[in-house]
């Protein structure tokens, strides 16, 4: 087995990342566009890239698209859009089968990187303008998704939660816009944003797998190049993925009712702490596995929720507990988690704590070698850190970290905002959605 990591920035606007395996049989090639988020604009990106994945000028629908994708030994292609910091991340992913592995010797990755370039530069759109089947088709897909958000009482709060402890920060606006809104698009209004997509964000490449695609790379390389060339000066957008909140003189608390069995609420904390791997730890020890400290006091051993659990906020120096409690044991519950915190900042935190924390962490560090997709990801969330740590570089920082940094890290936390959804007069009962 051979690893290789490599990093290129051919152009302005535009950075390349090459993680290669020899245990990988697949190839996966992943196009991020970032740019800020933003109430009007966030919508219609979300709308164009998942357009760029339903049909291409060759291949002008689903079905299509899919029976190319399977001739090319089931490739996918698949299109996201989510949140870092103040960014919106939207992109494109292939994925398919490394050319040493097919039955009779067909180089498919060539092909594959062809069909990835086609759906961002060649998609199916008639004088400048998407096919206005394939923009109806998306835009009810994300209305339906907005729809089943509202309804979904967790989805809801988070999202509230959000809101009202980044308020006023680009990172509290939904990507997905409102019903209302988007059902006012029209296929220009995304075509437009398509085209600004394509010229004014920062372009993220990233290639990983098992190294057998160099055609593929080249392909993809040289045609993103030509074109970050092209559209002259970069923007800083790439600045945005990081971008720390700093925490309310006072935290909110705020207060919703509807129709529901039990509670649900977010408290958010945001910190001040640069420590990465001691806040990993102390955020693990806190809340984010099945030994945490909330898990086993405020679940287990005190019964106060039905569920419970704490994690960082990606790109926002930030951590949110979430919680499910019965009507009743709001004030309870939310008190326990807090005290749990400050026994922490005390520093009552056992050695086998963080024995289990760093074996935990260090598990899901070396599972990231196992998955081509992970490794992306991973390499992804170190370029929006500024480096390119390796996984087993990771290792080595978190074994080293000590009692007393994670009880800095956890000293840093500041109580931002605590929202709780609670049932109007409906009984408590199990958990609900």
């Amino acid at each position: 087995m051979s690893f290789n990591l490599k990093e290129e920035r051919p152009a302005e606007g535009l950075s390349i990342t090459h993680s290669e395996d020899s245990k990988f049989n697949t190839e996966t090639i992943i196009v991020r566009f970032i740019t800020p988020v933003d109430e009007k604009e966030s919508p219609k990106r979300w709308l164009a890239v998942s357009m760029l994945t339903d049909g291409t000028a060759d291949f002008p629908d689903k079905l299509l698209l899919s029976k190319r994708l399977a001739e090319l030994y089931g490739a996918s292609l698949f299109s996201f859009s989510y949140k870092s910091g103040n960014s919106q991340v939207s992109g494109i992913t292939m994925n398919c089968i490394g050319d040493k592995y097919t039955m009779n010797g067909e180089q498919i990755t060539a092909d594959c990187a062809k069909l990835l370039l086609d759906s961002i530069f060649k998609p199916n759109m008639k004088n400048g303008v998407f096919d206005e089947l394939l923009f109806e088709n998306a835009r009810n897909e994300l209305l339906n998704k907005i729809r089943s958000a509202a309804d979904n009482r967790h989805s809801y709060a988070y999202r509230r939660a959000v809101e009202t402890a980044f308020e006023g920060e680009p990172s509290a606006i939904s990507l997905h816009g409102t019903e209302e809104y988007v059902s006012a698009l029209t296929a220009e209004d995304i075509s437009a944003a398509y085209e600004d997509m394509l010229t004014n964000s920062y372009i993220s490449v990233s290639f990983c797998g098992g190294g057998t695609n160099t055609e593929a790379q080249k392909l993809v390389t040289d045609r993103l190049t030509a074109f970050a060339e092209q559209r002259g000066s970069a923007n800083e957008y790439k600045k945005l993925l990081y971008a720390a909140s700093k925490p309310k003189e006072q935290a909110a608390v705020v207060t919703e009712q509807i129709e529901q069995k039990q509670s649900k609420i977010f408290l958010i904390y945001k910190y001040d702490n640069t420590d990465e791997f001691a806040m990993v730890l102390a955020v693990s020890i806190f809340g984010s596995t099945p030994t945490s400290k909330l898990f086993m006091n405020v679940r287990e051993k005190l019964s106060l929720c039905y569920y419970v659990s704490a994690a960082l906020i990606l790109g926002k120096d930030a951590v949110y507990v979430d919680c499910g409690v019965a009507p009743g044991n709001e004030e309870k519950a939310v008190s326990e988690i807090k005290h749990q915190l400050e026994l922490m900042q005390q520093g009552e935190i056992a050695d086998d704590e963080i024995a289990d924390a760093k074996r935990s962490y260090i598990n899901s560090l070396r599972s990231i070698n196992d998955f081509g997709e992970e490794q992306n990801s991973w390499f992804f969330r170190r370029f929006v850190k500024g480096d390119l740590l390796t996984p087993q570089e990771a290792e080595e920082l978190v074994s080293a970290v000590t009692k007393e940094r994670i009880i800095d890290a956890v000293k840093s936390f500041r109580l931002d905002t605590v929202y709780t959804l609670e049932p109007t007069d409906c009984e408590g009962g199990e958990a609900d959605e």
